[in-house]
């Protein structure tokens, strides 16, 4: 541990920096070397070159190795001119800097004494001689021409190859946010800048939103081995840049309409009972708005501007579920219990009952007035389709400066502000079923400040600040409340209750009841270049504050859950009243902050002429999130059985410990990791000396740090939420159940310091020593530049990921005897004998509960995390590029690899207690070998498909001389998205409770006891029922985590437009987009609940061919 001086030195140091560790670069740069025409470098050349839009300038000398290098240039089109007395000057148009680029230009000079020039117009190269890492830009032509889902530029991320959407995070991130995995990364694990400043929400990790296409210049996507510059996040990096005003005013409007009336209809869409055609999803949508940019002083001030609204309407009508037939209320399930609608057979309800009825006095009075007030189906099944009709209203603003101050010094400021908004969908509609979503009210704002300064011939300096602020508000609308429906509990939120039945309905979900999360990022970074000889060397740093509160009612108005385990079907569950579980909170409130830095130094060496080396180092110390408001604790087992309570809080059970105690660590109950350095290596070489074919290869050691909600699930526990999980059989029925195992009704309850804890808790405990995630990334490829225009390329990308965090369970429930035998049990009166153990209170057979009965009634689930989780990559990414010309671009890439690990948190939010690894790992009395029990939980990654191909491409109608052809042919361009995968990986669970250790239904896997577990592969039967079982009661089925595979992706979106001159440089662009074109029929995956009545069916869908219209006027 560093001292308090040391620490004091290195924090003074930083802020005298004035720096923050540079992620990614908003700009570009270009290098060469200058020989005469004997093949002798030439020192002394002057070294010019020319941003043609804005009238920008740079002038260097080449050193006496006739080397150059311009590094932080403005992105753009550029003009490149040498000259040196005595020879010819030479200059080069042309050429186009992208995000990330860094060509290197090479020239020879000709002797001359007259004042003569030779100009050529050529392209940068295609090959990379520089950059240790695989990574590809997405232009500003892409951008706007590419079909997009939404006008969401994050859809393009993917097309840099070995990249999967993972989906639509959770609802407490922003809608335009993704989950994207790099080369079998986290979804948390990607670095977003915009402008050179930090893009990431603190909160979930994931991106901000990016401008709108028109208002975004391009992006670069990164997918290994990135250079000591990049921190934080190890997967990739994403650096995107807006759009700025040059010296000719421009800009655009626009307008994009989608109606429901052009759209094929939801292959899983209500019919129309007297057409029996599909009903469609009444679509209606526009984006609209514009940009505009230019001049304030020419050469010196510049503005950008834009603005894009979304009002849509939309009532999906691709939700498929099961609610009680009239027959289940008479208590007939002769029907719904029968193979014509349970997938894996019939069923027989189990004891009591028999011919799979149910005396209807039997039924709850809660269970009946519920289902009463559902919509009602004629479908013997129960089947219904229904629809969540939203109005979201989305908003961005983008405005931008940038000021040439000196011919040394620039200055550009930028800010975003992005907005969602609808209502909940049950306002729209009155059905309860829609529920299941609530409304949004939410924002981002964006700010980043940036100054460059250029510091003699060989020194660059570049100073970014970042300000971001997000408040994603979750709203929902009162729809029904326990007391309406006879249901005695209590719901802080007002008339909501949550309810699931497996292979049944869900009303309302915790994720979308009222709630805010509040993540802010403050951020200054500093980089430094220096030229000297045939070095580059970078140097910078680091420093940035995070911050977030959030306040959270996932479970403040109770949650019922009806899993089968009574009668064999959840519905009959449900209408019987007899409940699996039933978990109630208080209103939890979060306050958050963490601090980071981290400080790099890098240098490219020109080792040779034809070899590049590029190495350097990264010192990123982690620093634990700091809970404000004192919601942390600690477990230690000794402190346990020593029968230690805490100081702070008495009450707490023995063994806990919280800020404030003796030997607690501050506020974050961790140890900072100062030892954090991170080595990067990388080599480029001109394979044949003619600037057109690359070898690299590179290492590199990335910290992956998690995101700032990790934790935010363990702190649900008191004194800082009361939360109580009854389950089956201490749980009462649906009515009451509270009273119907003898207690009263806790809630709602006032939250203080001193108040008794509550029985049953569900607690994760974070050892104070816990390594942070490493991420080891290497590759190794070829480029060969094909033509002046085209390049293929080969690389092999591997990496490990190490000490990955996840959770496990420590109190596991135990049996004296057999699952199903008697059993002897210590409770708090005394031993006491069960003649079948498996029926006995789970809580009561745990681990800590046997080893102090008078305390474990207090301690339910009690998890722990780990750092032993990990992750290995391998795969052949093939790529092929066509730079625009002659009208014709195109751009593919295919990725075949490998991905295997044990699990590790997949998720950008929270992790739950019992939703870890499969077998439990005990807390009070932990195995010296622990790669055991978590070897169970071995297999492929979660979100890594075998195969991943992407192909973009759009083609240009030439400008015909004959009038009458080209008013007919010219100004035409068809532009197009391909992308197919693989199937993703799938987990068969059980859906009940086999194991009975505590550990959640959703972990537990079943026995695979066929040799195929597919059955015909169609969405009616994607899994063979007949190859899976439900393993023995106490048991851990054989299945392999992630071991099968669903259905595989593939999409075509295109899009057609014309533009018609209308003077000038205007002119308007008339467009029409065609999303999943040929209108393929795309699975979503089976259901793999072996306990749902549909399981290895397919219910879900992406959309169907949906078409968008748009006008735009350029000028």
């Amino acid at each position: 541990m560093l001292s308090g001086v040391t620490r004091c030195a290195i924090g003074v140091l930083l802020l005298l920096l004035t720096s923050t560790g540079a992620w990614a670069q908003a700009t570009a740069q270009m290098s060469g070397t200058i020989r005469d025409e004997s093949g002798l470098v030439l020192p002394g050349v002057t070294v010019t070159v020319l941003q043609v839009d804005t009238g920008f300038t740079r002038s260097v000398v080449t050193n006496e190795s006739g080397a150059y290098a311009l590094p932080n240039l403005p992105l753009g089109p550029y003009r490149l001119e040498m000259s040196l007395a005595g020879f010819q000057t030479y200059a080069q148009t042309g050429l186009v800097l992208q995000v990330g680029d860094a060509p290197v230009i090479n020239a020879v000079l000709r002797v001359s004494q007259l004042e003569e020039a030779v100009t050529v117009e050529a392209a940068i190269p295609l090959v990379d001689f520089r950059s240790p890492s695989i990574g590809r830009v997405i232009d500003s032509q892409e951008v706007q021409s590419l079909p997009l889902e939404a006008r969401n530029p994050t859809q393009l991320i993917v097309l840099a190859g070995a990249a999967v959407d993972t989906g639509t995070p959770s609802s407490r991130s922003m809608t335009a946010s993704r989950a994207i995995v790099v080369t079998g990364g986290q979804p948390f694990g990607v670095a977003y800048t915009l402008d050179g400043a930090v893009h990431n929400n603190a909160f979930d990790g994931l991106n901000l939103p990016l401008p709108f296409p028109d208002a975004l210049q391009e992006f670069r996507v990164e997918t290994s081995s990135q250079n000591a510059q990049s921190g934080v996040h190890a997967a990739g990096t994403v650096s995107a840049v807006t759009k700025s005003g040059t010296n000719r005013f421009s800009g655009n409007v626009f307008e994009f309409a989608r109606h429901h009336r052009f759209n094929a209809t939801a292959p899983f869409a209500a019919r129309n009972p007297r057409t029996g055609e599909r009903v469609s999803d009444g679509l209606v949508r526009n984006q609209f708005g514009g940009t505009l940019g230019g001049p304030l002083v020419r050469d010196r001030l510049f503005f950008f501007g834009a603005y894009q609204g979304t009002r849509a309407t939309q009532t999906p009508a691709d939700i498929i579920t099961f609610v009680p037939t009239a027959a289940m209320l008479a208590g007939d399930f002769t029907q719904f219990a029968s193979a014509q609608c349970v997938s894996r057979g019939a069923v027989a309800l189990r004891p009591p009952f028999v011919n799979n009825r149910i005396d209807p006095a039997l039924l709850s009075p809660a269970a009946v007035n519920i289902a009463r007030r559902l919509p009602t189906t004629t479908d013997p099944c129960g089947r219904i389709t229904y629809s969540r009709k939203t109005r979201p209203r989305e908003g961005q603003s983008i405005a931008r400066m940038d000021y040439q101050l000196t011919r040394d010094q620039s200055l550009f400021g930028r800010y975003m502000l992005t907005t969602t908004f609808w209502k909940p969908p049950f306002e729209e509609t009155g059905n309860m079923l829609a529920s299941t979503l609530g409304g949004r009210d939410s924002s981002a704002h964006s700010l980043a400040l940036g100054h460059t300064a250029v510091l003699g011939n060989t020194t660059v300096n570049s100073l970014r600040l970042t300000v971001n602020r997000t408040d994603v508000h979750r709203t929902h609308a009162d729809y029904l409340g326990p007391q309406d429906v006879g249901v005695n509990t209590y719901s802080y939120p007002g008339r909501v209750m949550l309810l699931t039945v497996t292979g049944g309905f869900a009303l309302g979900t915790g994720t979308e009841i009222d709630s805010y999360y509040r993540p802010n990022t403050y951020a200054v970074s500093d980089d430094l270049t220096l030229v000297r000889g045939n070095h580059q060397w970078g140097l910078g740093a680091s420093v940035g504050v995070s911050d977030w509160k959030a306040l959270s009612n996932v479970r403040s108005s109770g949650t019922f859950s009806f899993n089968g385990g009574a009668t064999g079907l959840g519905l009959a569950d449900f209408l019987i009243g007899d409940v699996f579980e039933y978990r109630q909170g208080t209103p939890f409130l979060m306050d958050i902050s963490q601090k980071s830095f981290g400080v790099y130094a890098q240098d490219t060496w020109k080792l040779a002429p034809r070899v590049t080396l590029n190495y350097g180092v990264r010192w990123e110390p982690w620093f634990p999130q700091e809970h404000r408001s004192g919601a942390i604790y600690n477990f230690d087992a000794n402190r346990f059985r020593a029968g230690q309570r805490s100081r702070v809080y008495p009450q707490a059970p023995p063994g806990f410990t919280y800020p404030g105690d003796e030997g607690f660590a501050g506020k974050a109950g961790m140890d900072a990791d100062w030892a954090n350095l991170q080595p990067r290596v990388g080599m480029a070489w001109d394979a044949r000396g003619d600037g057109r074919t690359s070898v690299r290869a590179a290492y590199a050691m990335n910290g992956d740090f998690i995101s700032g909600g990790f934790f935010f699930d363990m702190a649900r526990v008191p004194p800082f939420d009361q939360e109580e999980r009854l389950t089956r059989p201490a749980v009462g029925r649906l009515d009451d159940p509270w009273g119907g195992i003898g207690r009263t009704n806790p809630y709602p309850v006032t939250l203080r310091p001193d108040m008794p804890f509550s029985t049953g808790v569900a607690y994760m405990s974070v050892p104070q020593d816990l390594d942070t995630t490493r991420v080891h990334s290497w590759n190794v490829g070829v480029q060969q530049q094909l033509g002046a225009n085209m390049a293929v390329s080969a690389s092999y990308l591997g990496n490990y990921l190490m000490n990955a965090w996840g959770d496990v369970t420590g109190n596991p429930a135990t049996f004296p005897g057999s699952p199903t035998g008697p059993c002897t049990l210590n409770t708090v009166t005394g031993p006491r004998t069960y003649a079948n153990c498996s029926q006995a209170p789970i809580n009561l057979r745990r681990e800590v509960s046997q080893a102090n009965p008078a305390v474990g009634e207090y301690i339910g689930y009690l998890d722990w995390f780990t750092d032993e989780g990990w992750q290995r990559y391998h795969g052949l990414m093939l790529s092929f590029q066509r730079r625009a010309a002659n009208g014709l671009s195109a751009n593919a890439n295919y990725t075949v690899s490998t991905c295997e690990g044990l699990l590790v948190n997949q998720g950008a939010g929270p992790t739950n207690p019992g939703t870890g690894y499969l077998r439990p790992v005990s807390i009070l009395n932990p195995p010296t070998d622990r790669e055991a029990a978590f070897e169970a939980d071995k297999g492929p990654c979660t979100a890594s498909p075998t195969h991943i191909f992407n192909l973009t491409a759009s083609v240009e109608s030439p400008q015909f001389d004959n009038r009458t052809i080209r008013l007919l042919a010219s100004g035409w361009r068809l532009s197009g998205i391909f992308r197919a995968s693989s199937g993703m990986a799938l987990t068969i669970t059980t859906g009940l409770d086999r194991a009975l250790n505590g550990v959640l239904t959703t972990v537990q896997r079943v026995d695979q006891v066929g040799n195929d577990p597919y059955g015909q592969r169609t969405r009616n039967n994607w899994f063979n029922p007949s190859a899976f079982a439900q393993p023995a009661l106490g048991g851990f089925g054989n299945s392999t985590r992630n071991g099968y595979e669903g259905p595989g992706r593939r999409n075509l979106d295109l899009s057609l437009a014309r533009a018609f001159p209308v003077g000038g440089t205007r002119r308007v662009e008339a467009r029409v987009d065609a999303l999943n074109a040929f209108n393929w029929f795309r699975w979503g995956d089976p259901i793999t609940n072996f306990a749902d009545a549909n399981f290895g069916r397919i219910l879900t869908a992406e959309d169907p061919r949906i078409m968008q219209f748009a006008l735009n006027f350029y000028f």
